[in-house]
């Protein structure tokens, strides 16, 4: 299997921390997305869609979205359980985040393409600056939604780590670096941000 990735972007991040929570081997393609190589027309082959990361196995097929590498990750090795171990947990799971995604990390991340990091972007997608504001606004609303489920509990799904946190914990805090820091007065959620900081499935990959 090969693993594309890139420096400095939070998904390719997220998938490698995946392989290494699994203890799965994979080779590293890093793509120089200073030039542009993930609009290139040999990339775009592979992945129609440019980003990254994705994951090419052995026979050629190409799985992209970071939630779907974890999915097949699961599948491939299901120790450590990161999706559940019953169809109930694994529904969850499921639910939980596609809650997160739309509630908080989408937003976050067009806000950011579309406001602070709209010079890294400007030649590689349309850009609508007039919509960085109210997806800022709308994840600000997600978080604050979100602070409220987490009381009582250490994870998203409750008392056990998913890929869920992994992947919602990897954007995240990338985008609370570089354009909307996290409500301090978001007591819940900011304790969860600092107990997956501390947890090995992020510290053993930087």
């Amino acid at each position: 299997m090969k693993l594309y990735i890139a420096d400095r972007a939070p998904g390719p991040l997220v998938s490698k921390r995946l392989f290494a929570a699994k203890n799965i081997d994979v080779d590293l393609h890093m793509v120089d997305m200073n030039n542009k190589e993930n609009r290139s027309p040999e990339f775009l082959k592979l992945n129609p869609t440019g980003q990254i990361p994705f994951l090419q196995l052995d026979d050629g097929q190409i799985i992209a979205e970071v939630t779907a590498i974890a999915e097949y990750l699961e599948e491939l090795k299901p120790d450590p359980v990161l999706v559940g171990t019953t169809a109930a947990e694994r529904a969850a799971t499921r639910m939980w985040m596609r809650r997160v995604d739309l509630k908080v990390i989408w937003s976050m991340g067009m806000g950011f393409q579309h406001g602070n990091g709209a010079g890294l972007f400007a030649d590689r997608i349309p850009i609508h600056e007039e919509i960085s504001a109210p997806a800022q606004a709308i994840a600000s609303e997600g978080m604050a939604w979100l602070d409220q489920q987490l009381e009582g509990h250490s994870f998203i799904c409750g008392d056990a780590i998913r890929y869920v946190d992994i992947v919602f914990y990897g954007f995240v805090s990338f985008f609370a670096k570089v354009s909307q820091p996290i409500d301090p007065e978001l007591l819940h959620l900011s304790g969860y941000m600092q107990r997956m900081s501390e947890h090995p499935f992020i510290t053993s990959v930087k």
